[in-house]
């Protein structure tokens, strides 16, 4: 199907399943809301230069969105690796207590031969 789009002053004609024409249409007028918010800051600025300051707006956000997912992969293996060390350091605790009981019951056991 052929979906007649306004944005800004401008039509487009955008061919696309019957099942995308919503989400077209509301992304449209997402777009259109960006628009007329960035006209009042750029009262000076055509259509077109409205719609490129748009197109790097959106891209600065994906790439944040992307920035901002690759740090939480970044901190979720920082929080593993800690986890590790946390789990290393609990085993190398037990492991130096069980070696000083060891030796605590050894000299008992001398002690207690020698009496």
């Amino acid at each position: 199907m052929i979906l007649e789009l306004q944005i800004g002053k401008s039509r487009y004609k955008i061919t696309c399943e019957e099942s995308e024409k919503n989400k077209l249409l509301h992304l449209a007028k997402k777009l259109n809301e960006r628009l007329g918010k960035l006209s009042i800051n750029f009262k000076n600025a055509d259509e077109k230069t409205l719609l490129a300051i748009s197109a790097l707006m959106i891209e600065e956000e994906l790439e944040q969105k992307k920035f901002d997912e690759s740090q939480g992969d970044s901190d979720q293996l920082k929080s593993d690796e800690a986890r590790k060390l946390n789990d290393q350091d609990i085993y190398d605790a037990v492991s130096e207590n069980i070696e000083n009981i060891s030796d605590y019951i050894e000299k008992l056991s001398k002690k207690i031969q020698n009496y």
